[in-house]
């Protein structure tokens, strides 16, 4: 299948008159028609997040997420549960290759952030149309793969074999079908960075802008994102979306006794994360550096020394965000190289919120394993 893809509309009333359009004709078709449009798709990649295509509906761009769904998830006791079935350890949260909580997880933020977005409350987000459950297999993502190495990488746990090993063993995925915004933010802040000082400008400071926006509103509604990196955010230039809630957590999920302290510990985490994530894009963008001379040139700057010359705005987000990137970005070196049960630093996170004129909640401190 060729699907002829321009820019779409993103204005309030030609998303939600597409939105009519595309949910209709997907709930009408039967498992089998929809079975076959998804076949036909062109496919864009594959991860530890399930894999995707891109497919036409009447004329519509949509994106199609198949998201694997275990035997698990699958018995009727546990279909739309968001409860941490196999019991991973809250650690798994953080983005460094997972195996993720859940599909119904998943498809429980997709139904929130879409309705935000059909009652005006919030345009940031792609809406789902539509989502089944079809047939489907697929081999394990490639951090996955080497099972054995993968358990030993998240400590041994008995959970994460067996999450894993069910992923291996599924026979079905979950469909979502989504508004299709062609541009990653990685792909259109680089194409802006490298037009010249004034674009990057002006594109530094709509993300910084927007990516506050973003995280304020769906945390201050009980979501955490947890992995707002700049390839799952989407843009159209004007606005962002965040998108890909595979380690998405909220408050309204069936949460454990330890699931609910994390959350609360990690109330700010978005917040950092994104500030974080900003000033390593920022510094590999603008002078190539790779992970020791980015991590050397945070530290630097979180010391007091000015940025190396560049675009206005993106040396005073340096300078203003260093301190806060660099207790994030050293965490992150301990949760990848060392181990995964590395204390979340979340003191020093709220010092650094505070030096950048950024106090968030009073978050409780305490333990963060689990």
């Amino acid at each position: 299948m060729q699907v002829a893809v321009e820019h779409p509309d993103m204005s309030e009333d030609a998303r939600l008159a597409a939105y009519g359009a595309v949910s209709t004709s997907l709930a009408l078709r039967s498992d089998h028609r929809l079975g076959e449009l998804v076949d036909a798709a062109v496919p864009l990649g594959s991860g530890i997040g399930g894999k995707s295509a891109l497919l036409d509906v009447d004329g519509k761009p949509v994106f199609v997420k198949r998201v694997p769904l275990t035997d698990m998830e699958r018995l009727p006791k546990h279909v739309r549960s968001t409860a941490n079935l196999f019991g991973l350890p809250t650690f798994c949260q953080y983005g460094v290759g997972g195996p993720g909580f859940g599909a119904w997880r998943e498809l429980a933020v997709h139904t929130m952030t879409t309705n935000w977005v059909l009652g005006g409350q919030y345009q940031g987000f792609p809406m789902m149309y539509h989502w089944r459950v079809l047939p489907d297999t697929a081999a394990l993502p490639q951090e996955l793969a080497d099972v054995e190495r993968a358990v030993a990488y998240w400590g041994g746990r008995t959970e994460v074999r067996r999450r894993i090993e069910a992923l291996q063993q599924s026979s079905a995925s979950l469909a979502l079908f989504l508004e299709y915004i062609p541009q990653t933010l990685h792909e259109w802040f680089t194409e802006q960075v490298q037009a010249g000082e004034e674009p990057a400008d002006r594109a530094c400071s709509l993300v910084k802008g927007e990516l506050e926006a973003g995280t304020s509103f769906m945390n201050a509604r009980g979501l955490l994102h947890f992995d707002a990196h700049f390839q799952n955010i989407l843009t159209d230039g004007r606005r962002l979306y965040f998108a890909d809630y595979g380690l998405a957590l909220s408050s309204q999920f069936d949460l454990s006794p330890s699931e609910t302290s994390f959350f609360e510990l990690h109330r700010t985490y978005d917040r950092c994360y994104t500030r974080s994530w900003l000033v390593n894009w920022l510094i590999t963008a603008l002078y190539g550096y790779e992970r020791k001379e980015r991590v050397a040139l945070i530290h630097a700057c979180a010391e007091g020394e000015d940025p190396p010359d560049g675009p206005r705005e993106a040396r005073a987000i340096l300078s203003r965000h260093a301190p806060l990137a660099a207790v994030l970005t050293d965490f992150y070196v301990k949760i990848q190289d060392e181990s995964r049960e590395t204390p979340y630093p979340l003191k020093a996170l709220r010092r650094a919120l505070y030096s950048a004129g950024l106090g968030g909640p009073d978050v409780p401190s305490g333990p963060t394993r689990g």
